[in-house]
């Protein structure tokens, strides 16, 4: 483990997470831009480089992204990202009070405890989890993959019809190329370009970055909102021990929230907070600028980030859009995450878990020292960084194999992408369905000739509970359903 801390440790990798965590600040400062966006726009830069330290800035922007949404939030009011909604209900108007430099403070501090409570559970649980997906075999994956596309079906949408269209789309996508079982063409139209299927990144470059870059030129505006200098930053140590509370227990929801997949930092934060005002002795002075307002959404939406890792790593399941681009990314660098990841590459993920504590200490110490760098941030006009976002999609596309059919994939993922936010669809599970097919696909094969005498063999006790899980959220809407219409009778 002292070798590793070492590795991580030197200027290289330090200077390397820091550029991530950085790049992933203005990301999220910057309103209407994503967590996700960053990740699937800075993926193909990493493609070079070791698989250690490439996937290690693609963990800085995560972390550094989650964090920066919260500045926009408590300056401006408008969430520089999804995780941060929860923060503008107290932030903003503590900003508009004057002490938008400790809304900052505060709102760091906390980002950092729940992040670094979330890589420890990450790194108790990383090894337990693994060696119980050891005893995984061909039914078990099946039912594990079923089980990830309706959770996140389920999860990612106010539809569970919609996502469910979604996931099995992505799963269509997939079957493009050679048949990986038999051999054979499948919906290539002679093209030669479509023999190696379509590839994921230009697919997930499309699908998150060029849609909030259309939203983005819809919502221009010659105004742009102001706020009041920045005075302290840091909170007293008399906020801060009365924060230490509900920061933990916001941190324990986080990692938990993360954890299940198509879940993510925007749903913990949300819970957080409505956690934090049912438990609070003073929940009538939420929404009004109180400090554990900030401190419940910051610390919950960071101590996701190493939630959403935990599923990840050690099942290889993405438990949500930023995770599904992760889960390419290692892909491509000829990592296939799950158990075996574990067993044979022990040494990169202990890496990876301390390459993000690393990141979160970078992230405090920037999010403390460059508050006001960051707050100039967020007043740049749309109108400047969307050209930029366009040609950095199009260079990364092109980048991944220097051909130019897979810019023509990404500018059509980006019309999808744009159509689907427009009627409601959810992206992750088209991108997690693209992703988990191969898995289910092949899986599937194997079980059929397993099972072929008997279909009972499938039901092992592990499928089982899986499968009965993946039921739940259809039983669920039936059982609505039919309550709704005798209620109607009744």
């Amino acid at each position: 483990m002292l070798t590793l801390l070492l590795t991580v440790l030197n200027l290289k990798t330090v200077l390397a997470i820091s550029q991530g965590v950085a790049l992933g600040i203005i990301i999220g400062v910057l309103p209407g831009l994503s967590a996700t966006l960053g990740v699937a726009l800075l993926a193909p830069l990493t493609f070079g480089m070791d698989p250690g330290t490439g996937l290690m800035i693609l963990l800085g922007v995560y972390v550094g992204a989650v964090y920066g949404g919260s500045i926009s939030a408590i300056l401006l009011g408008i969430p520089g990202t999804p995780a941060a909604v929860a923060t503008v209900f107290d932030g903003h108007p503590m900003a508009k009070r004057g002490e938008g430099g400790r809304a900052i403070g505060i709102a760091t501090i906390s980002s950092f405890c729940g992040g670094i409570f979330g890589v420890i559970l990450l790194l108790l649980l990383a090894k337990p989890i693994s060696k119980f997906g050891l005893a995984f075999g061909e039914r078990e994956y099946l039912a594990l993959g079923i089980l990830a596309l309706t959770a996140v079906a389920q999860l990612s949408g106010t539809s569970l019809a919609k996502g469910l269209f979604a996931a099995c789309f992505g799963l269509f996508v997939a079957t493009i190329g050679i048949d990986e079982v038999h051999g054979i063409p499948r919906f290539t139209f002679g093209s030669v370009n479509l023999l190696g299927g379509i590839p994921y990144i230009p697919v997930m470059i499309g699908l998150f970055a060029i849609p909030e870059c259309i939203v983005n030129i819809e919502r221009l505006s010659p105004r742009h909102p102001k706020f009041p200098p920045l005075e302290k930053i840091l909170p007293s140590r008399s906020v801060l021990k009365k924060l230490i509370k509900p920061i933990l227990r916001s941190a324990g929801i986080g990692t938990l929230t993360g954890a299940i997949p198509g879940t993510g930092a925007d749903i913990a934060a949300i819970i957080s907070y409505a956690q934090g005002k049912s438990l609070s002795k003073h929940p009538e002075l939420f929404g009004t600028g109180y400090a554990e307002g900030i401190a419940c959404p910051e610390s919950a939406n960071n101590a996701a980030t190493g939630g959403t890792m935990i599923p990840l790593l050690t099942l290889g399941i993405p438990g949500g859009a930023v995770t599904a681009i992760l889960l390419g990314a290692f892909m491509v660098h000829g990592l296939y995450p799950g158990p075996l990841l574990m067993l044979k590459n022990a040494d990169l993920v202990y890496t990876l878990i301390i390459g993000l504590f690393v990141a979160n200490v970078i992230m405090l110490t920037l999010g403390l020292s460059a508050a006001r760098f960051f707050a100039k941030v967020s007043q740049i006009p749309p109108a400047l960084f969307i050209p930029t976002i366009m040609l950095l999609c199009v260079a990364g596309s092109f980048s991944m194999r220097n051909n130019w059919f897979d810019v023509h994939i990404m500018a059509i993922s980006g019309l999808l992408g744009y159509c689907m936010v427009k009627i409601g669809i959810p992206r992750a599970p088209l991108v997690i369905g693209m992703i988990l097919s191969g898995m289910i696909e092949s899986n599937l094969a194997r079980t059929v000739m397993l099972c072929k005498d008997n279909p009972f063999k499938f039901f092992t006790p592990i499928s089982s509970i899986l499968i009965v899980l993946a039921a739940l959220p259809f039983a669920k809407a039936q059982i609505m359903y039919l309550y709704n219409l005798l209620k109607r009778v009744m």
